[in-house]
């Protein structure tokens, strides 16, 4: 008679908690040393020293592409994947302020802390794009996912009387996302000397021109 029993998989919470934690460690290591050497001078070593772990733990997270873009996708959304910036509850309750002067402050108040987060990882992302194929597709991924994001946002720009309701969405969007991008940030804010206040202000200002700015402009393409 056969009494030997199934094994059940043991699982424990303290051990995944752990592992998160870990992980975790080690992807905000890897943003650091990706924005400080940039993707060429980066390498698994530093992650794992910065982050007081084995190379074969940062290992175990990915490879230096995958790790790069689980860094950068976790400074700029603070998640694993990318979502919607319209689905961010901080964004829909800027949006929702009656005083439109104080909701494009607190907008560009909101952009300028998404991009000193990712500032330094962006070019980063960028040349490795250039040889890395996973990379490639994940910053495809992102830019159309913006590229939508901004062509929505412009009814929100119309219903406060900031765009005018003929505008062409294909001429204000783009102009609104180089106002916003992380490449017009490290610009002003390292190039220029900006301050990160400054850099705000000037954003609020140009948002606030937007319409003015953008009329006769032509759409992408």
């Amino acid at each position: 008679m056969n009494t030997s029993k199934g094994t059940r998989a043991y699982h424990s919470p303290l051990r995944t908690e752990k592992a998160a934690r870990t992980r975790r460690l080690i992807i905000d290591a890897a943003a650091e040393v990706f924005a400080e050497r940039g993707y060429a001078g980066a390498t698994m070593r530093l992650v794992a020293a910065r982050a007081g772990v084995s190379v074969e733990s940062v290992q175990g997270v990915g490879t230096k592409a995958a790790l790069l873009v689980q860094a950068f996708k976790q400074a700029y959304a603070g998640a694993d994947g990318w979502r919607s910036i319209l689905d961010e509850p901080d964004l829909l309750a800027i949006m929702s302020l009656e005083d439109t002067r104080e909701a494009i402050a607190e907008y560009a108040a909101f952009i300028a802390a998404a991009n000193r987060r990712s500032a330094g990882l962006w070019p980063a992302v960028r040349t490795a794009s250039v040889s890395e194929p996973g990379v490639a597709a994940a910053v495809s991924e992102l830019l159309a996912l913006k590229r939508q994001d901004f062509l929505t946002g412009i009814g929100w720009y119309v219903g406060r009387g900031i765009v005018d309701a003929g505008a062409d969405p294909g001429a204000v969007a783009p102009y609104l996302y180089v106002l916003t991008s992380q490449e017009t940030y490290d610009q002003l804010v390292h190039d220029w000397g900006y301050t990160v206040e400054a850099y705000t202000r000037w954003l609020a200002e140009a948002i606030g021109k937007l319409g003015v700015s953008t009329d006769g402009l032509p759409p992408a393409g």
